[in-house]
């Protein structure tokens, strides 16, 4: 009888740390974006990507390049930072964004090390 419920213990805390095991292991993903991917704004001067969980500073960054033809402009962000939460992350413009089609890449950093990357476009009008 001991021995069954024994099997049977160590039978359930296996499976409940299988079933942990892939949130141990996730990795931040972007949540909300502004503006978000292929989005039609007017001119700004700043940029925020909020993630699913806190990301660490170092190494989290954006890139921002201007698209013409075959030409491609970086456009060298002010500042980045981010927020009191470690969620978001801000870049922001000295001025406004001429109008354009603009690649915007993301590199960010979460609590396990793992470095996560995306990116996407947007125009400003």
């Amino acid at each position: 009888m001991l021995r069954s419920f024994t099997r049977l213990a160590s039978l359930a805390i296996l499976l409940l740390g299988m079933a942990a095991a892939p949130l141990a292991l996730a990795h931040p993903s972007l949540a909300r974006s502004n503006p978000t991917a292929d989005a039609k704004v007017a001119p700004l001067t700043q940029i925020e990507l909020e993630f699913s969980e806190r990301i660490l500073p170092r190494a989290t960054r954006v890139e921002l390049t201007m698209l013409h033809n075959r030409m491609q402009m970086a456009m060298p962000t002010a500042n980045q930072q981010i927020s009191e939460d470690g969620r978001t992350l801000r870049a922001s413009f000295a001025k406004p964004l001429p109008s354009g089609t603009y690649q915007l890449q993301w590199r960010a950093v979460g609590q396990d090390s793992h470095p996560i990357t995306g990116n996407y476009r947007f125009t400003v009008l």
